[in-house]
């Protein structure tokens, strides 16, 4: 990342932005509004997706009237400025446009566009980030202003065209993911076992971390950000030389002497558009499935024979309201059960319950 002519705070916050953004494919479009939010003051947004005629879609929005989205799409999508089939090739020199980029401000008011859509969202200032991989745009992110509030500083605009090329990869990255059923099934299925699997590419940089390779690769690093422990251990992983294929296998020790086996994958969608990807697969060295099911029943009989239940639901790594079809009970109540299990043992998220299960 090169972050030219910004001040020092504002670099710190480009690299707290891009450690909150290190999260699964489904959730990442959302949560980069809602770092955006939290950590630059955006406090409106939206982030849509592009195909490879440049139409916009599948909009993830924050603080965005959902029952305006119709409208757009019907008739006020090809009046938009920034909608890419308009903007041209503008986004291949500038990833960053404001309206002044496209035309001056006096011109932009009069437009069908504001007058009839945006003005009454009580938009003003807009901005959008083209996210673009091989010279087309594949995401957009739009954010907005009332006539109310400041324009966009040009310390602003830099802060996000610095963010703009990670955003496009890790975007590209999660939407070759998605084209692999195999692959949501896989990740959605180790969610919360003590399985941690990495994607990363031949050059060592990670597409995609779970929740247990995080966990895993915190005991290896001291590092504050998942970013820089997941690099911690990555670095570890290979030596400075780097040299390794598919198939390697290695066993690691923590510093509190846990033993790990990793083993190194093709990911299921190596070579996915000409790109390599690969799967680290991290696993306790008495790792047992059966055994991570079955634990002990002096742990057992903490609980009641319901709270039990569901806490083998969530062991098999249904959500809420799965758990709540499979018992046949309410979403409140699988809820209420699930804060009895974290009181009783201690731990405060689903994940952590998990962990604390594994270990016991």
């Amino acid at each position: 990342m090169q972050a030219r002519n910004l001040p020092q705070e504002e670099c710190s916050r480009i690299l707290d932005f891009l450690d909150s953004t290190l999260t699964s494919p489904e959730n990442f479009r959302r949560q980069v509004l809602i770092s955006l939010k939290e950590i630059f003051g955006y406090q409106r947004g939206t982030f849509f997706l592009a195909d490879n005629q440049g139409n916009m879609h599948a909009p993830v929005t924050l603080n965005i009237d959902h029952d305006l989205l119709d409208p757009y799409y019907k008739y006020y999508c090809k009046r938009d400025i920034f909608h890419p089939q308009k903007v041209g090739n503008r986004f291949l020199r500038k990833y960053v446009l404001t309206v002044t980029d496209i035309m001056p401000m006096p011109k932009f008011v009069k437009t069908e566009y504001y007058n009839d859509f945006l003005q009454i969202q009580d938009i003003y200032h807009e901005i959008a980030m083209f996210l673009v991989e091989d010279n087309r745009p594949i995401g957009v992110i739009g954010l907005y202003r009332s006539a109310r509030e400041k324009g966009f500083s040009l310390t602003e605009i830099n802060t996000l065209q610095n963010i703009s090329a990670h955003l496009s990869r890790t975007l590209a990255g999660n939407l070759q993911m998605a084209d692999s059923q195999i692959h949501k099934e896989l990740f959605e299925s180790s969610r919360y076992l003590p399985i941690g699997l990495i994607i990363f590419d031949r050059s060592l940089k990670i597409h995609y971390i779970n929740d247990a390779a995080i966990e895993i690769c915190h005991g290896f690093s001291s590092a504050n950000s998942h970013r820089n422990s997941a690099n911690h251990f990555m670095a570890q992983l290979f030596g400075e030389k780097r040299e390794w294929q598919p198939g390697l296998k290695k066993i690691m020790l923590s510093p509190s002497l846990k033993q790990f086996t990793v083993n190194i994958l093709p990911a299921v969608y190596h070579q996915l558009q000409g790109k390599e990807f690969y799967t680290a697969c991290i696993l306790p060295a008495d790792f047992s499935l059966q055994g991570y099911l079955n634990k002990d029943n002096s742990l057992r009989s903490m609980f009641s024979k319901r709270e039990n239940e569901v806490l083998d639901l969530v062991l098999k790594g249904l959500n809420n309201r799965e758990i709540a079809a499979q018992l046949f009970v309410s979403f409140h109540t699988v809820k209420t059960h699930l804060q009895n299990i974290y009181k009783k043992m201690g731990v405060k998220s689903r994940t952590s319950l998990c962990y604390k299960i594994n270990n016991q």
